[in-house]
């Protein structure tokens, strides 16, 4: 098991591979249990978004909507706003932008 956010866990359903929005070739999705989460994606400057460092990373991130852009009220933006300014958030071990 690996901790996902309810929305999260139900887009993965049972896909395993997703489109690289920058190289449009199919890849592997992330494997939290295989694989680093820093070696595949960081937090914005602000620590309200997550973006794809990888083909891997850039695909689990479009397929998942991890940052709500698709949706008219990106609440995740919100929730993680108010995480920021509570300090609680982003994790302090996780890669932000320079």
């Amino acid at each position: 098991m690996a901790l996902a956010c309810h929305r999260c866990n139900e887009r993965h359903y049972n896909f395993t591979t997703a489109t690289d929005p920058k190289t449009q070739e199919q890849v592997p999705l992330f494997h939290p249990r295989q694989q680093k989460w820093s070696d595949h994606f960081i937090w914005t400057k602000n620590g309200i978004k997550i973006l794809g460092t990888t083909s891997t990373g850039r695909a689990t991130s479009e397929k998942f909507d991890f940052n709500d852009e698709r949706r008219d009220e990106p609440s995740i933006q919100v929730a993680r706003r108010f995480w920021v300014e509570a300090g609680w958030h982003p994790p302090q071990s996780d890669p932000r932008q320079e």
